[in-house]
């Protein structure tokens, strides 16, 4: 499409890797998460089959995560209106993924989430951008 900005682009292009990375990473710590907790079951071992729970549920989340990002890149190059909207949501989920980052551990994990956080603030300032919303029929 002619009239869709080269910043559209772009961010579509930044959703798709984000959720290429988090679709790995998510299958990689859904799938540890499973095995340790059937690892824990068998061996009546909580300790391993909490961690395990646990980590399945953050994988799974994950995989919510990459699919919506991954979405949001299709609709952004299209300039699907639902797209504008679903990118805000994209948006909110790397925020609580951040936050819960920072307060996760230590001073790399909270330089980290911080850095984490600027991403979104770029991205909702430029979805805010009265050029962008044009295009979207905003």
């Amino acid at each position: 499409m002619s009239n869709r900005p080269t910043g559209i682009t772009l961010l579509a292009i930044v959703f798709f890797i984000l959720g290429g990375l988090s679709l790995l990473w998510s299958l990689l710590v859904f799938g540890i998460g499973g095995v340790s907790w059937l690892t824990g079951a068998i061996f009546d071992a909580t300790g391993m089959q909490s961690f395990g729970g646990t980590s399945t549920w953050q994988g799974f989340l994950g995989l919510l995560s990459a699919a919506v990002q991954i979405v949001v890149g299709i609709g952004l190059l299209g300039l699907k209106p639902w797209a504008w909207i679903l990118a805000f949501v994209g948006v909110a989920i790397t925020v609580v993924q951040g936050i819960i980052g920072i307060f996760g551990g230590g001073f790399f994990a909270f330089c980290c989430g911080i850095l984490g956080l600027l991403i979104p603030a770029g991205i909702l300032f430029y979805l805010l951008r009265p050029d962008v919303r044009k295009a979207f029929g905003k």
